[in-house]
């Protein structure tokens, strides 16, 4: 009896979800983790957003339906406040999932990791050229973008470092925050995603920078807004973060999934719904020969909508940021956004446009003057 083996690199959200699978077609893949351990170096809290991951409203719940994949998240969110310079407005009600990240047992890579019953080694660096003559297909699942950048594969959309805090004071424990600053994040953002009533983490998120002057803007939103004064830092950490497509999920025998793949969406940064699918689809490209490229189909095209709003974004100022707040504050239009299965992505895009349209052609009427 020919036995397929498959070699996956990178215990991660990717390679673990597209080990279930595989393991579901009576494939035992082995996994080769760079790590000494299964999970994250930094502890952090994530989000499952309704927003983002639409036409599945709700995500835990469409992993376990559609893969079965058991999730069990930190909590529920049911309130968003986004802040800009000059505005603020907040959304009540069933938004999304707040997931731990890092080493803890209730991480969503432990969690993976306990529905795995395949061969793990740990302390595992390797490279797709060590494994292809033991193996029939390898899958790259290891975060990166440096395999994919390689094989030639690889469109870098957006480079970023993220500064991350754990801080410990009051927090409201079902509500995620968001600052949206271009003087701070140049076209991305800031977000407290709490642990519990007395723990949060606070992640900065921003572009197109060195790691030089990575500190200048984490301590600059800081003192800004008073976190140090009303809050106590006990941790911190910083990461380089890129997202980016690619053209092929498949090179030859090897594959490619989650961020490797191409997953992590270039509007938010978020990575971990995407991660799931593309772990999943690739097992199943293996195990019954469909073309993955052809399965991912979806997944792609609505990354490719998101980046075309990312430029946007990038050349979004506060003014802009304050107008866009300023709108969303219109009645019903915050819960259509939030509440609804309606695709809000064309939708918030289009509302971008007008919003720096009117920008623009302010400046250049103020010019003519």
């Amino acid at each position: 009896m020919f036995v397929v083996k498959v070699a996956i690199i990178g215990a991660g959200v990717s390679g673990l979800s597209c080990a279930i699978e595989l393991e579901k077609h009576g494939i035992y893949p082995e996994i080769f983790e760079r790590n000494s351990f299964i999970g994250e170096h930094h502890p952090h809290v994530s989000a499952f957003l309704g927003l983002i991951t639409r036409p599945a409203a709700d995500p835990i719940k469409y992993i376990d339906k559609e893969f079965g994949i058991k999730l069990k998240p930190l909590k529920k969110f049911r309130k968003v406040i986004h802040y800009s310079p000059n505005n603020q407005v907040s959304v009540s009600g069933p938004l999304g999932y707040f997931m731990i990240r890092g080493k803890e047992e209730n991480s969503v890579k432990n969690q993976l990791c306990r529905q795995v019953k395949s061969q793990i080694h740990l302390n595992s660096f390797v490279q797709p050229e060590d494994l292809e003559r033991d193996f029939d297909y390898v899958v790259v699942a290891d975060g990166h973008w440096a395999i994919p950048t390689r094989y030639g594969i690889w469109q870098e959309v957006m480079r970023t470092w993220v500064s991350g805090g754990i801080f410990e004071g009051d927090f409201e424990n079902d509500t995620l925050k968001m600052w949206l600053d271009n003087q701070l994040t140049k076209g991305v953002y800031i977000y407290l995603a709490p642990y519990s009533k007395k723990k949060a983490v606070i992640a900065h998120v921003v572009q197109n920078i060195g790691h030089e002057d990575l500190n200048g803007y984490w301590y600059r939103f800081l003192e800004s807004h008073g976190i140090l004064k009303e809050y106590d830092m006990i941790e911190y950490w910083e990461r380089p973060h890129h997202a980016g497509t690619v053209t092929t999920n498949r090179v030859g025998k090897i594959y490619f999934a989650g961020a490797a793949g191409g997953g992590v969406e270039p509007f938010l940064g978020f990575g971990q719904f995407n991660a799931v699918i593309s772990g999943v689809m690739v097992a199943r490209s293996i195990a019954q020969g469909t073309d993955v490229n052809l399965l991912l189909k979806d997944l792609h095209k609505k990354s490719q909508q998101l980046i075309t709003f990312r430029p946007l974004l990038n050349t979004a100022t506060n003014d802009d940021y304050d107008r866009l707040l300023g709108i969303m504050k219109t009645p019903g239009l915050r819960s259509m956004v939030y509440r609804t299965d309606i695709d809000m992505i064309k939708l918030l895009s289009n509302g971008l446009k007008l919003v720096l349209g009117e920008s623009k052609n302010q400046v250049s009427s103020t010019k003519r003057r």
